[in-house]
């Protein structure tokens, strides 16, 4: 839902017409001026300030305007809006956290830089393991921004920010080599997601709680809002695919 706040807080102000978010039965968000069609779940959205992020970092995707034949306006982040929409406008949209490691977020061209440097990797990485490599990603820019000497005030280390038992479970003997850290990340995630059924949500739950935390909440998102909000963020990266990362 953030993504989608602040999709709109970039966008060109459109006529002082009511602004709903729609959510449909997969899950898929998309922003507009008229109500939501049925079996979408409706939200009508304050375009105060106050709702916008306050984060200045961003992160590269795209948002497209559509308008059908009656003047309606979407917008949306996917390249098609159906039948009767015509593609009027797109245009760039960034956004990206602080890494949980700690510490500021590096400038985009600092984190281009890194991403670029550590892309091969990544990718040898999820073939191995079978990972989407958008995944991999999407956790390596939430957990440390790409920073391969990273270390967060509980110990985690590196790209993947591994603790030290995590690393040795899984064969890295050091954490801060960008090549052992990120085989040993992703044989972790694989592992979770093999764990929880190939449940993104669960495994990347895990990933940042443990594995006991979500099989003591019965196998679902565990209620700390640490959690619920890097589950967010992750999928927030990932859903913007190679495109957010290049």
């Amino acid at each position: 839902m953030r993504f989608f706040l602040l999709l709109l807080s970039l966008l060109a102000a459109v006529a002082a017409a009511d602004t709903y978010v729609c959510t449909n039965e997969e899950g898929d968000t998309t922003l507009t001026n008229i109500p939501c069609s049925r079996g979408s779940i409706t939200q009508k959205h304050n375009r105060s300030g106050k709702t916008r992020p306050q984060n200045s970092r961003k992160i590269i995707g795209y948002s497209y305007r559509f308008e059908d034949v009656d003047g309606h306006t979407l917008y949306t982040n996917k390249r098609q809006a159906g039948k009767g929409m015509t593609l009027v406008a797109r245009r760039p949209i960034y956004y990206y956290g602080k890494p949980r490691s700690g510490g500021p977020a590096p400038v985009l061209k600092v984190l281009r830089e890194r991403v670029r440097k550590f892309k091969p990797l990544i990718l040898q990485a999820a073939r191995e393991t079978g990972l989407d490599s958008n995944l991999v990603h999407a956790v390596i820019l939430a957990e440390s921004a790409y920073d391969p000497r990273a270390r967060s005030p509980k110990g985690a280390m590196g790209l993947m920010q591994l603790m030290p038992a995590t690393a040795k479970r899984f064969g890295v003997s050091n954490p801060y080599d960008p090549e052992q850290n990120i085989r040993g990340g992703t044989r972790y995630l694989s592992y979770l997601m093999k764990r929880f059924g190939n449940d993104i949500e669960l495994a990347v739950a895990a990933y940042n709680a443990g594995e006991g935390a979500v099989e003591k909440y019965n196998r679902s998102i565990p209620p700390y809002r640490e959690t619920q909000d890097y589950v967010t963020k992750v999928k927030g990266y990932m859903a913007q695919g190679m495109l957010a990362f290049n």
